[in-house]
């Protein structure tokens, strides 16, 4: 609405009138830190470098950095008073403008920015301030109306009046304290008690649906405890971006196997190998190289695939039926929003995006399949364990695969790649 305060940066303010307007904090010192970098770049200067003294230890900066710097500077000065002008002509009827200093009596704060008036170099003075505040500050200590504020520094010659009258005064700041505290001493008046009451529910005011505010809109299949596909199929999900820094391995780790490397090489050779020509190991051999050489895979993946694990999966009974053909997808990213009961009490009737990634699914007669491969190393006893632990992910999986393509799943299977073992995951808990 209009009749309010509106509270706004300067650049927002463009274009807008107002009243009255309080232009506040003008003691802020401009940003200075790109002057301080070791490299600077202009487009018509170039680079200005630091130059460095070996045999002192001392490093300076270069003829060329110093150009620059003035020149950035300059700029950077420009924009801070067109910024200023902007704010300045923002109101209609009045302008209140803030500048807090330390110690305004002292011989450092308004007798040291004074000290230069009477060289009238005013463009210098422009460029040397360092907050906004000084130059207005400046503006008013040449005035012949600024006799209290020049009482603060030391006498200086001034520049003619220009017709246009000022009122500068100082207000004490033991005079603000004595006004402010003759105020606290007052008993204000209470309010109504209909104000109260009001005031009371709102402090006492609690959201119905606490548990929808705290669960995240994005879930993936893995619950954030799957591989990266998973991740990478939630693209721009916050709570789940991480900045993945890669490091180069030191000479002592080269030829161990890094175990996340191992299952990123597997899953990616699981996804364009031909399964038809998967017969046995030689043959999975000659298909990772076939990968490395059309660049599916990198020479690092390839000596890390595991052709003995793999072509034993081609032996399982559910490799046989992958190799068969038929409608076969693999990789296959999904999106689809669920309903909230299924991620914690509280969220019935929310939606929450899933998303996640199925290694494959076919389809037969009876329904769907989906397969997902697992490179846990574990022995063949440690397979149930195993199994409970990512039930919940391939249920996620069916409910999704059920819903994008109308056909029931009739098979959810695991397969432990290091041990060679299938496992199926029933509907539900049992």
């Amino acid at each position: 609405g209009t009749d309010c305060v509106n509270i706004m940066s300067i650049h927002k303010s463009k274009g807008l009138e107002f009243p009255v307007v309080f232009l506040c904090n003008l003691s802020r010192r401009f940003n200075q830190e790109d002057l301080r970098a070791q490299i600077l770049c202009d487009r018509t200067l170039g680079l200005g470098l630091s130059s460095a003294d070996t045999e002192n230890r001392v490093r300076y900066p270069s003829l060329a950095k110093r150009a620059i710097a003035v020149k950035m500077a300059s700029e950077s000065v420009s924009e801070e008073m067109r910024v200023l002008y902007v704010a300045m002509t923002r109101p209609k009827d009045r302008l209140v403008m803030t500048y807090a200093v330390p110690n305004a009596n002292g011989p450092k704060a308004i007798d040291t920015l004074a000290a230069p008036l009477p060289m009238r170099g005013m463009e210098a003075l422009c460029r040397e301030a360092q907050c906004m505040g000084h130059w207005i500050l400046l503006a008013a200590l040449d005035r012949p109306e600024a006799g209290q504020l020049r009482d603060l520094a030391r006498t200086h010659e001034i520049a003619p009046s220009d017709g246009f009258p000022w009122t500068i005064r100082v207000v004490p700041a033991e005079a603000e304290t004595e006004q402010s505290e003759k105020k606290t001493t007052e008993q204000p008046q209470p309010l109504p008690e209909q104000t109260l009451e009001t005031i009371r529910q709102a402090l006492a005011f609690a959201y119905a649906h606490p548990q929808a505010a705290q669960a995240p809109s994005k879930q993936t299949a893995t619950a954030r405890k799957g591989r990266d596909k998973d991740k990478e199929a939630a693209q721009d999900a916050p709570e789940e971006r991480q900045i993945q820094m890669v490091w180069r391995s030191p000479g002592f780790l080269e030829g161990t196997r890094d175990g996340r490397a191992y299952g990123s090489a597997m899953h990616r050779a699981m996804q364009y190998l031909h399964f038809e020509a998967c017969g046995d190991k030689k043959s999975v051999r000659q298909e990772i190289d076939r990968l490395v050489a059309e660049e599916f895979l990198t020479e690092e993946e390839g000596k890390l695939v595991n052709c003995t694990q793999i072509a034993r999966f081609f032996e399982s009974d559910i490799g046989w039926k992958l190799r068969l053909g038929g409608q076969l997808l693999r990789e296959f990213k999904f999106s689809i929003l669920d309903d909230g009961c299924h991620y914690g009490a509280g969220l019935e009737g929310e939606q929450v995006l899933l998303q996640g990634v199925v290694d494959a699914w076919f389809e037969t007669k009876d329904g769907l399949v989906i397969v997902d491969y697992k490179t846990d190393r574990i022995r063949p006893e440690d397979v149930p364990a195993r199994t409970a632990y990512y039930a919940a992910q391939l249920r996620a999986y069916a409910g999704a695969m059920a819903r994008i393509t109308g056909r029931p799943v009739c098979h959810r299977v695991l397969y432990f790649l290091h041990c060679g073992r299938t496992s199926d995951v029933p509907e539900a808990d049992t």
